[in-house]
């Protein structure tokens, strides 16, 4: 990456932080009522205390945006943020669906089954997939708008957020640089000025 165009300022930047990994993330066999409540955990969680970035970017100079949950405020904190200029509700994780099924999985394997019945559009008391996108649509405005003031910007979110919201930003001219969706993953694109 050529630093010398960031720092002339002929490009702005968008960095997407994942949340660190919670601390309820374990991976036992549950059922479905104890999914529904393995999901309940996982959107209240600290943060689990050996989890660490494997790398880290600067946030210096930044305006820096978080999801109102308190596993991305915590990663903020983590980073150093010492404050947080705009915590945004659009940034939340897509909600995460659960179903009453009758079977026992492992609790990730309930988030793959239950995201695919989501995405063909199986309902439930959750958002839907298409309230979801629509949001995230609402996220890549923002950062459009934010990015008229601020050169780079700097959110610390969710997986399938910040999956949903690189795809808008490429698709409104945003150039990917990095990415990454795992815990702690950094995902960052570039846009040159006009």
């Amino acid at each position: 990456m050529n630093m010398d165009v960031i720092n002339n300022t002929s490009v702005k930047e968008v960095v997407l932080i994942r949340h660190g990994k919670p601390l309820s993330a374990h991976n036992d066999k549950v059922n479905s009522a104890q999914y529904a409540q393995w999901v309940r955990n996982y959107d209240k969680s600290i943060l689990d205390p050996t989890s660490h970035p494997k790398q880290k970017t600067h946030i210096d100079d930044s305006y820096i945006v978080v999801s109102p949950l308190l596993r991305a405020k915590l990663s903020a904190a983590y980073y150093g943020a010492t404050q947080i200029d705009e915590e945004l509700p659009h940034l939340k994780e897509m909600d995460i669906p659960y179903y009453k099924l009758p079977f026992t999985l492992r609790s990730w394997h309930w988030v793959v089954l239950s995201r695919a019945l989501w995405f063909i559009g199986f309902k439930g008391r959750f958002e839907s997939f298409k309230a979801a996108k629509q949001r995230v649509n609402l996220v890549s405005e923002r950062i459009e708008k934010l990015c008229e003031k601020h050169e780079r910007i700097v959110l610390f979110g969710h997986g399938m957020t910040n999956y949903y919201t690189r795809k808008s930003l490429i698709k409104n001219g945003w150039q990917l640089k990095q990415k990454d969706g795992g815990f702690w993953g950094i995902t960052i694109l570039h846009k040159p000025l006009p």
